[in-house]
């Protein structure tokens, strides 16, 4: 989920602990229970520090790995705790360690029913877990919060408010994976295809992305209600082409590659040589796919520059692709 997301969810989980009468009652307890929930909700997404200390290439393979893990859901907890607690709150441990853990565990449940996935079956398993099932921004879930929090300031115990909140935010999650199945099984069944199917989920519920693999191309599309909408058709690119083959040197593109599903490599040319894309068709806006890895190759197909992550505008690109010297000299 987005970084807002994660934040609403854990003022939502503070609400929701004043159902516990020890919280409700205890307002410096009530605080640090606050702080716990809501640093606890992005806690795991701290690995942002691999970009900033090791660049976006580091960061898109390893975002939603170790710091999503099993392990990593009590050191996270041990660790937000135990500094809320050091800081010289009088409140119980205990009663913080508790409503931290779930925010934590939420966090990393939410990234679960996404298209995205995470790693959170390290060190058990490295394969990637994905439920496809909500979009990676909902605004249901919002909605649902802002209404408890105006609640909340209108006087209504925060305890109950929440609490039938989130049973109806269960409600509507439940709703949604069974919903994620039928439109998988619809599709199967009416096309009578075989290969390798991902649905994707968008914020409305009668209209889900998929593509679909076999061993030579990839169909990208929409399942509107009860029709079937094709949109694009990609023939899978030639692994032994020279441009292709000489693009998977590149750093940028194998930290890309080692997270990604369903990804198509297409190359152009250039006035200094080349370029070489591969996008993921999982994210799919309109009729762009935003999340790619990039590299620019001379005549003799050596490197140039290279970039992967969300790229929204041709002009971000560009400018991201220039080389560290022009780059500055432009700031």
């Amino acid at each position: 989920m987005d970084t807002s997301t994660h934040i609403t969810i854990g003022i939502g989980l503070a609400g929701l602990a004043h159902i516990d009468p020890v919280i409700s009652s205890n307002p410096e307890l009530a605080q640090a229970v606050l702080l716990g929930t809501i640093i606890g909700s992005n806690a795991p997404d701290f690995d942002y520090v691999i970009k900033l200390l090791k660049g976006t290439g580091m960061y898109t393979e390893h975002h939603r790995g170790a710091s999503h893990s099993i392990p990593a859901l009590f050191i996270w907890t041990f660790f937000v705790s135990g500094v809320i607690f050091l800081f010289g709150w009088n409140v119980s441990l205990m009663h913080l360690l508790l409503w931290t853990f779930i925010a934590v565990v939420l966090h990393v449940g939410f990234d679960i029913m996404n298209a995205y996935g995470t790693q959170a079956g390290r060190p058990i398993t490295k394969k990637w877990l994905s439920l496809n099932f909500i979009p990676l921004f909902d605004p249901i879930i919002i909605i649902v919060h802002l209404i408890g929090f105006t609640l909340w300031l209108t006087g209504l115990p925060p305890g109950i408010v929440f609490f039938f909140g989130y049973i109806f935010l269960a409600i509507y999650l439940i709703n949604r994976y069974f919903l994620s199945i039928q439109n998988r099984k619809f599709f199967l069944n009416k096309t009578k295809k075989y290969g390798i199917f991902t649905i994707i989920p968008t914020i409305w519920l009668k209209k889900w992305h998929f593509v679909f693999e076999t061993e030579s191309s990839y169909q990208v599309g929409s399942i509107i209600g009860k029709n079937i909408k094709w949109i694009h058709h990609f023939e899978k690119h030639n692994p032994n082409c020279e441009i292709i083959k000489a693009s998977l040197t590149d750093k940028n593109v194998q930290h890309f590659l080692a997270n990604s599903k369903h990804v198509h490599a297409l190359y152009f040319p250039t006035s200094s040589g080349s370029e070489v894309r591969w996008i993921d068709l999982r994210f799919r806006h309109k009729d762009h796919y935003p999340y790619m890895a990039v590299v620019k190759l001379d005549q003799a197909k050596s490197i140039l520059a290279s970039y992967t992550g969300w790229v929204h505008h041709s002009r971000k690109l560009n400018e991201k692709l220039l080389p560290s010297e022009k780059r500055a000299m432009q700031l």
